[in-house]
């Protein structure tokens, strides 16, 4: 048995990163930056201004860590008889052992698996991911919520690679 591995994908990553700063633009122009603030029946100058701000700050870090994910052109996610590894969550793989369900879950068109772990502070998130650990476990009911956007992988590839390499339970 292979193991399953994605990488990221060059031309998704530059999607993600040309959609991005396509938002910083919106947000550039809602913060008044490149004129006067538009204005809105439901909002304020100042909320508009407000949304501008965060729209730059939070879709200008987006297009840099795509930038980043984009040059390094990593592996990001391995499905093998050891367990699962994610390089967006920690940087040890999680044993099979300590994955007590694996779960999907879906926004939009977005499909996620999330992992259930028996003692989640073994594998404590890094980065982003680890600063969304709380919400993702109240959003989604797991601990490790794990996306193939940006990869060269598809969903149902990672989960199919799941059952084959998955203990029975």
């Amino acid at each position: 048995m292979q193991d399953f591995v994605a990488h990221t994908s060059r031309w998704r990553t530059a999607l993600i990163i040309a959609g991005s700063i396509s938002f910083v633009g919106c947000g550039v122009w809602m913060a008044g930056l490149v004129g006067p603030v538009p204005a809105s029946r439901r909002a304020g100058p100042i909320m508009l201004e407000f949304w501008g701000w965060l729209t730059i700050v939070f879709f200008g870090i987006c297009a840099i860590l795509g930038a980043k994910a984009w040059w390094i052109n990593a592996e990001r996610l391995r499905i093998n008889k050891s367990g699962i590894f994610w390089t967006g969550w920690c940087d040890q793989t999680i044993p099979w052992s300590e994955i007590t369900n694996v779960t999907e879950w879906r926004y939009k068109s977005n499909r996620h698996f999330i992992l259930h772990l028996r003692d989640p502070s073994r594998f404590p998130g890094k980065g982003l991911a680890g600063l969304a650990g709380r919400a993702n476990r109240v959003l989604t009911g797991g601990d490790v919520g794990i996306s193939l956007v940006g990869t060269d992988r598809k969903f149902d590839e990672a989960m199919s690679a799941i059952e084959m390499f998955r203990p029975n339970q």
